[in-house]
C-alpha cells in the first residue's frame, strides 16, 4: 500500500525534487516515532535552503499516516512490506531507498530523535561524497519526560557510546568501514546507487548494515562519522541477542558467502559458548544447535541506560 499524496505545503506542490529524503522504517514503537516526528518538525534544514521529504516504510503493519501531521515541514509518503521474518529490516530499508527522490538520502532509525541541525550536517557531509554516520547519543529509560522536552533536556541525560568518536557539531572523521551502523547515516543518491543499497536477501536482524559498509568499500566510497547529533530512545536489548539467534546465523552465512569473512563474530562466539550455535571460523561452520527459551532470553535482557556496556559494545 503506497500513499503518494504528500502533505499540502509549498514543497509538496513544487515539481522540483527535494534536496534530502529522510527514510524511516518502523514496526511498533509508535511513541518513538512520535518523538522522531517532533524532532523533524523542529529541524532547521529549511534555514540552510534545503527542502526535504519523509518516507516511512512499515514492516507488516499499517503505515502511520498520522506522522505527517506532526512534521508538516516534510511531506510524507508511506508504504509497507511483508517479509518472511518479523523484522524484514533490509527489505524495508531497500524499499525506502527505492522510493527516495532527494539528492541526499538520510536513513534515520525509528528510535532516533534528530536535533534541529542534524539534517543540515548530514547533508553537508554527504554532498562532499562518502557514507557518513551521525553522532548518536543514547537516552536512559523514561527519557524524554513529558511532552515539552527540549534538546537541552536530552543532552543532559544522554550517554555516549564507548566505540563512537565524540565530535563537535559538523566535525568529520574518517573511520574503518567495519564501524558503520545504520542508526543514522547519509549518502548522496548517486553514491547510494553505486553502493547498491541494502541487500533485501538478508532476512530479519543482523549483518545488513555491515554488508552495506563492505559494498561501499568495494565501490571506493569512503566512510566516516560526522557531528550530526541524534538521540537514541531507550529499549531493552539482549546481550548477546538471543532473541535473534536464527536470523544471526542465516544472515552471517549469507554475508560469509558474499564477502568471505564472518560478521558479528563476537556475538556468534558468545552463542557458541552458550550452546545455541556451532560456530567454527576455521571450518567455515555456522549453524543453529538449539534456539533459546523465553526464560533464557529474559535472563539475557539488559536495561542499562544505553542498552550496552563498555564490554558488550562490539559485535
Amino acid at each position: 500500500m503506497l500513499n503518494d499524496t504528500a502533505m499540502p505545503d509549498a514543497t509538496a506542490t513544487s515539481n522540483a525534487p527535494p534536496d534530502v529524503s529522510v527514510l524511516t522504517i518502523v514496526r511498533g514503537r509508535e511513541r518513538h516515532l512520535q518523538r522522531q516526528a517532533i524532532g523533524l518538525a523542529r529541524s532547521r534544514h529549511a534555514d540552510a535552503g534545503l527542502t526535504a521529504e519523509w518516507i516511512i516504510v512499515s514492516m507488516g503493519e499499517a503505515p502511520p499516516e498520522w506522522a505527517g501531521d506532526m512534521a508538516p515541514n516534510l511531506p510524507l509518503r508511506t508504504t509497507r512490506v511483508e517479509g518472511a521474518r518479523d523484522l524484514p529490516l533490509a527489505e524495508a530499508r531497500a524499499k525506502a531507498g527505492e522510493m527516495a527522490t532527494g539528492r541526499v538520502l538520510v536513513f534515520l532509525d525509528v528510535d532516533c530523535i534528530p536535533t534541529a541541525e542534524c539534517l543540515r550536517h548530514l547533508v553537508a557531509a554527504a554532498e562532499d561524497g562518502g557514507l557518513w554516520m551521525g553522532d548518536v547519543r543514547y537516552l536512559p529509560a523514561g527519557e524524554p519526560q513529558g511532552e515539552d522536552w527540549t534538546e537541552a533536556d536530552l543532552e543532559r541525560v544522554a550517554v555516549a557510546h564507548p566505540l563512537l568518536p565524540q565530535l563537535a557539531a559538523g566535525e568529520r572523521v574518517d573511520r574503518p568501514h567495519e564501524m558503520f551502523w545504520s542508526l543514522c547515516f547519509a549518502a548522496r543518491a548517486d553514491q547510494w546507487e553505486t553502493i547498491g543499497g541494502f541487500d533485501a536477501g538478508y532476512e530479519g536482524y543482523g549483518a545488513e548494515d555491515t554488508d552495506v559498509a563492505f559494498a561501499a568499500r568495494a565501490a571506493g566510497v569512503d566512510f566516516g562519522n560526522v557531528g550530526a547529533r541524534a538521540y537514541h530512545q531507550h529499549h531493552a536489548v539482549c546481550q548477546p541477542p538471543l532473541n535473534h539467534t536464527a536470523d544471526l546465523v542465516a544472515n552471517a552465512r549469507r554475508f560469509h558467502g558474499k564477502w568471505g569473512v564472518w560478521p558479528m563474530d563476537k556475538w556468534l562466539r558468545q552463542l557458541d559458548e552458550a550452546g545455541y550455535v556451532r560456530f567454527d571460523e576455521d571450518a567455515d561452520v555456522c549453524e543453529v544447535v538449539r534456539l533459546p527459551t523465553a526464560d533464557e532470553i529474559a535472563a539475557a535482557t539488559v536495561d542499562t541506560p544505553a542498552g550496552f556496556s563498555t564490554n558488550d559494545a562490539t559485535r
